[in-house]
């Protein structure tokens, strides 16, 4: 088996499968499914999966920072197709001040900018199926944002939508059994009786099967369902039948999407609250397939979900659903408690005619005038920033530019001293400021960040200190943003 290595050349006639996020229920799946017809590096950023592949799994693992570029451009070396599974429910960092959409957001346009590099010739998308009535034109676009960034370097992408997936170890479906497994009482939203079309595995790795290595044909986006819609009543139902459970269903009308997010919670606390939301969201929308050339192919033989998932239900053992990631949490969370690290990540909108380099001297500009008569910041002939206390010898903050990771779009500081960080455990730190979706926002992202002071101290003092400031700068580049464009150009020049 080989491990966390560069991947050898690629065997005769075969092709290189970059798979991203590979380390989940439905990445494991696709690489048991592909493993004999492409070369297959399974790229994760669990070190620990990464370190201890799956024993009967013939692919070369490969433990990826998802938010560094350079770590991308060089896993997807030789690649000739990406498939791309990344989502952010999971803890990056021992403290994560980011949503979970920001976090996205960045990774899929270091994906798609790697990918544009390496001269990736596809890259297939699994997503949700978009709300199939009308919704609010904000959650609309924001839905769509990580499709848009893969598809901004212009690699052709394949984008398959799919509602539920119903995948052993999914965590989807552990949600679902979780609600029915135990208690007599189950309740049920009155205004979760929208349309769902859920969909077995077997036919999810068809359709990516189909489309992997047809650019021309499959550029674009397919929504795939399976050959029942139902409602969410319907799906606890048969999800307790399964079980051999006959709960009572109560269906409340005072049970609001809020409170039903935090029944979920409760129900099964280790998912990630993120997860939860989507859900609630979703079961607020009709989620049918549209048709399209790919669900006529996938809708001939789909498949019964409740039939592709009654072997793994019906036996009473829970351990068959265990998600394949969860060999290598435990291990996972404890190397976060360790390296104490922080990541920080905000969206700031972006003026006109402006890019990050514009963005990253107003900001130190601001900085110092936000936080006087405390702070003064110091930029030297290199572009490296040092932040400093007024009036003592004192220097909080040394961001070193980093000119060979940077670029008009791209600004690059690497966190090398101060009294803020740590001295020992800060290796990556760094912090950037990082145009995205064709200039529309500028990130602003600190990385693997070690602070020097007591964690608890830290969490009380600097990190509240750190968001208090962030989130005063996101106002104030909104009201620039807002503005004319020639009132903005004069005043912040």
């Amino acid at each position: 088996m080989r491990k966390d290595t560069e991947p050898p050349p690629a065997a005769s006639g075969r092709k290189r499968l970059v798979i991203a996020g590979a380390s989940g229920s439905i990445g494991t799946a696709l690489c048991r499914d592909l493993a004999d017809d492409y070369d297959i590096l399974a790229v994760t950023h669990l070190e620990a999966r990464a370190k201890n592949p799956i024993p009967d799994l013939p692919v070369t693992w490969r433990h990826c920072d998802m938010f560094s570029r350079s770590e991308m451009v060089d896993a997807l070396a030789g690649a000739d197709y990406a498939i791309y599974l990344i989502h952010t429910r999971l803890a990056s960092a021992r403290l994560d001040q980011a949503q979970c959409e920001d976090m996205e957001l960045i990774i899929a346009d270091n994906f798609a900018k790697a990918a544009s590099m390496r001269g990736v010739r596809q890259i297939i998308c699994l997503r949700g199926l978009l709300p199939a009535d009308a919704v609010e034109p904000e959650i609309a676009r924001r839905r769509n944002e990580v499709v848009e960034a893969l598809q901004a370097s212009g690699t052709p992408v394949t984008v398959i939508r799919a509602s539920l997936v119903v995948a052993p170890g999914s965590t989807a479906v552990n949600l679902i059994v979780s609600q029915v497994a135990r208690g007599r009482n189950v309740p049920v939203p009155a205004w979760a009786s929208r349309r769902k079309q859920p969909i077995a595995l077997p036919d999810l790795l068809r359709a990516v099967r189909h489309c992997l290595g047809r650019p021309d044909s499959f550029a674009g986006s397919f929504d795939i369902g399976g050959p029942t819609v139902i409602g969410w009543p319907q799906v606890l139902k048969q999800t307790a039948e399964l079980l051999g459970r006959r709960p009572r269903f109560l269906t409340l009308r005072w049970l609001t999407p809020r409170l039903y997010a935090w029944w979920l919670r409760i129900r099964s606390p280790a998912t990630h609250p993120a997860t939860i939301r989507l859900m609630v969201d979703d079961l607020q929308h009709d989620s049918v397939a549209r048709d399209n050339p790919l669900q006529r192919i996938i809708a001939g033989e789909a498949l019964d979900p409740r039939e592709a998932i009654r072997p793994y239900l019906a036996n009473g053992d829970r351990s068959v659903l265990a998600n394949p990631r969860s060999q290598v949490l435990g291990v996972y969370q404890a190397q976060l408690r360790e390296a104490r690290s922080v990541r920080s990540i905000q969206r700031m909108s972006l003026p006109a005619g402006r890019d990050a380099t514009w963005m990253a001297d107003t900001y130190f500009r601001w900085l110092e005038t936000f936080l006087r008569p405390f702070v003064i910041c110091r930029c030297d002939e290199s572009g490296s920033v040092r932040i400093r206390m007024r009036g003592l010898p004192l220097t909080l903050l040394e961001l070193s530019f980093r000119p060979d990771h940077s670029a008009p779009d791209r600004r690059m500081y690497f966190i090398t001293g101060g009294l803020l960080a740590s001295g020992t455990r800060n290796l990556k730190g760094r912090m950037e400021f990082h145009d995205v979706l064709h200039g529309r926002y500028t990130i602003i992202a600190i990385h693997d960040f070690a602070p020097s002071l007591p964690w608890n101290f830290y969490q009380a003092t600097q990190a509240t200190a750190h968001g208090f400031v962030m989130r005063a700068y996101q106002r104030h580049m909104a009201r620039i943003a807002d503005e004319d464009p020639t009132r903005q150009n004069g005043a912040e020049k």
